[in-house]
């Protein structure tokens, strides 16, 4: 026997050692394989914890599938919630078939996403918590010091009965979300759809989202293609309805389309969004919307609130810490009674919000929202109508919005009317509310700055007898009458405010207002019967009556009054003309709403029925009443008052200078007190 001989037959028990031992492991795979390797369930739910740092139950039964690719079957998948909530389960699958191929488990760069061949599950529920500190239930503490991986891509996915409980601290959440879909390549017409009901910032919320596949949506990939996608949502009185596409959900984010939302106030979609809206009118609103990688572009062509129509072009840049809103806001026309309830009342009864009696809102306005986000808005309004009491509208209206650090601005104002102008600024710094070293936090302070110039006032004021009167209504001799009924007063108004004061509501605020504010009458006439009737001279009155009112040209009418604390004082207020001098002394309490105000005329024409006695205005704003003073008190009394305020109106005139214009004068003013003054003498 030679040594080949040899070698063969001391190879030959190691050949077939070898060949059984193998033939053994392929009989054990192929054994394993159709039982399901059911002693790999514990290993496996071992690692998952070990992995997810949470407890893992994977329920039987479990079918482990190795041979051409990867596929387990489970009858459940249960994942813990993390400790400290109170939760039965993160996650709870029931009913679960994956599906892998081996070469896509390995990527080629440790950045990109694993791939998923299939994913199904008959039923998948999950609770979604997070606290007021924002930890949540969905972070998962992973032992993995390399870059993490993007979302992975699932190529089939299908979900029979989905449900999620969410409670979420940081908005106030309470929602219940149910969600179906059955997407992927195999598929010509993939759908998803999610419903959202529960409670969103204290206010009942719905919703309902359907799109062609949730896979699409999840990419992280913004070359994706956009999905079509179309949803709803009531929000407590909002309904929005969205129609567009949604990609690289992700990713970036992205989001492209138009939204149709209507509701009671657009401070509702303010507390959705958690931005900073004021209360207003019912509104309906267009807008198409695009969002980027931190930035919305929102473009409204139209926007209905109440009876105005307004419209804008805005970027709202969510990147800084405190989000930045830009753009212009334009329209047509703007009725200043649908922002009624932006100072505590409603466009259908201002009053509706005061206590009994009065007639300012009480309510306290919410300036919490200001530090939600900072603004920077140019204004440009066609027309503004200031309420029924105005006859012209203000047009048009340009002003620069701001709000920066919790301080609204409206400045840089420059409107017209009735052939002249009106300019000014307002500002309301209402602090941070956050800062807990301030408890209460002080009260928000107002800055009012605003000034008339040559407004003539019987254009802008319905101040004729006629303004007041229905259509149709006119008597057949007025409808006959070529001359219009002249006007109470006439002339241009100029006039200029600066108030300053601190509340958290229009009312409160009014009490506190400090400050000056002055008022004069140029060119300007004033009704003959009106002038006889605060003179009470009987005879006179009558006879105007009788041959027609004729207006009297007001020689001098300027007002001067200091505000403290809430109460108008006059410095000096006159109306002087040819045949009556007219004084007002007293006060106007805003705080209280209380009229306390005399109105002394001095006749300088001889009537044999002339009561010399001043009249009263006295009592609340919403009823005041009109008495005679029970003392009658001479005209040389009324005289010797009116000199008195020559100092006054000295100091007032310059006051009426609007700062862009030449100091203000009036030789009529100065003529009167002359008069006065030798009269005096």
């Amino acid at each position: 026997m030679n040594d080949t001989e040899i070698t063969t037959k001391k190879s030959a028990p190691i050949t077939r050692w070898l060949v059984g031992t193998l033939l053994a492991l392929v009989l054990a795979v192929i054994v394993c394989e159709i039982a399901g390797w059911p002693f790999l369930r514990q290993p496996l739910q071992q690692l998952l914890q070990d992995k997810l740092h949470r407890s893992v139950e994977i329920e039987r039964p479990f079918r482990l599938q190795l041979l051409g690719g990867i596929r387990l079957q489970v009858g459940g998948l249960k994942l813990a919630a993390p400790e400290g909530f109170d939760a039965p389960y993160f996650v709870d699958a029931h009913g679960l078939d994956l599906a892998l191929r081996y070469r896509d488990l390995w990527s080629p760069k440790e950045t990109d996403p694993y791939r998923i061949e299939a994913i199904r599950a008959d039923q998948l529920n999950a609770y979604l918590l997070r606290r007021a500190d924002r930890h949540a239930s969905w972070e998962f503490e992973l032992d993995d010091s390399g870059p993490p991986r993007p979302f992975p891509l699932i190529e089939q996915l299908a979900v029979n009965q989905g449900q999620a409980k969410v409670a979420d601290a940081v908005t106030n959440a309470q929602l219940a979300v149910t969600f179906f879909t059955e997407e992927g390549e195999h598929l010509a017409t993939p759908e998803s759809r999610v419903k959202v009901n529960g409670q969103f910032r204290k206010l009942p919320i719905q919703g309902e989202l359907v799109t062609q596949g949730f896979l699409p949506v999840a990419t992280q990939d913004s070359k994706s293609p956009p999905i079509n996608s179309q949803g709803w949502l009531k929000y407590g009185a909002v309904n929005a309805q969205f129609r567009g596409a949604v990609y690289d959900l992700f990713g970036t984010q992205r989001v492209k389309g138009n939204v149709e939302v209507k509701g009671a106030s657009l401070a509702d979609v303010g507390d959705l969004l958690d931005l900073t809206f004021p209360r207003t009118a019912s509104f309906k609103v267009s807008a198409d919307i695009e969002k980027g990688i931190d930035q919305w572009q929102v473009n409204i062509p139209s926007a209905h609130i109440g009876h105005s129509r307004l419209s804008g072009q805005f970027v709202y840049d969510f990147a800084p810490e405190t989000p930045m809103l830009r753009g212009k806001l334009q329209g047509s026309l703007l009725m200043l009674a649908d922002l009624a309830p932006a100072f505590g009342a409603t466009q259908d009864n201002p009053a509706a919000k005061t206590h009994p009696g009065k007639l300012f809102p009480d309510e306290s306005l919410d300036f919490t929202t200001y530090g939600r986000m900072n603004a920077d808005i140019d204004v440009h309004l066609d027309a503004v109508d200031l309420g029924h009491a105005f006859k012209q509208r203000i047009s048009p209206l340009k002003l620069r919005l701001t709000l920066i650090k919790h301080k609204l601005s409206l400045a840089e104002l420059e409107a017209s009317t009735a052939q002249g102008t009106l300019t000014g600024a307002l500002s309301i710094d209402a602090h941070d509310s956050s800062n807990a070293d301030l408890s209460p936090p002080p009260a928000p302070e107002w800055d009012i700055q605003l000034a008339v110039r040559d407004i003539r006032l019987e254009q802008w004021l319905k101040v004729t007898p006629a303004d007041n009167k229905a259509p149709g209504k006119q008597p057949p001799s007025a409808k006959q009458s070529s001359s219009p009924s002249p006007a109470y007063i006439s002339g241009k108004l100029n006039g200029k405010a600066k108030l300053q004061g601190r509340g958290r509501s229009t009312a409160a605020l009014l009490k506190s207002l400090d400050g000056q504010l002055a008022l004069m009458v140029r060119q300007g006439e004033i009704s003959h019967l009106v002038v006889e009737a605060a003179g009470l001279d009987i005879a006179q009155a009558v006879g105007v009556l009788i041959k027609g009112d004729q207006p009297l040209p007001m020689q001098c009418a300027a007002m001067g009054w200091h505000a403290k604390q809430g109460v108008l004082t006059p410095e000096a207020a006159i109306i002087d003309t040819p045949v009556t001098t007219v004084n007002i002394l007293g006060d106007i309490n805003l705080g209280q709403e209380q009229l306390n105000l005399k109105l002394q005329a001095s006749p300088k024409n001889f009537s044999p029925l002339t009561v010399r006695s001043p009249i009263l205005v006295t009592g609340p704003f919403v009823d005041p009443k009109v008495s005679l003073s029970p003392g009658p008190i001479a005209a040389r009394v009324a005289g010797g008052v009116l000199l008195a305020l020559i100092n006054p109106f000295a100091a007032i005139l310059p006051f009426l200078d609007p700062g862009s214009t030449p100091e203000v004068t009036d030789a009529g003013c100065e003529q009167t007190l002359q008069q006065l003054k030798a009269r005096k003498h």
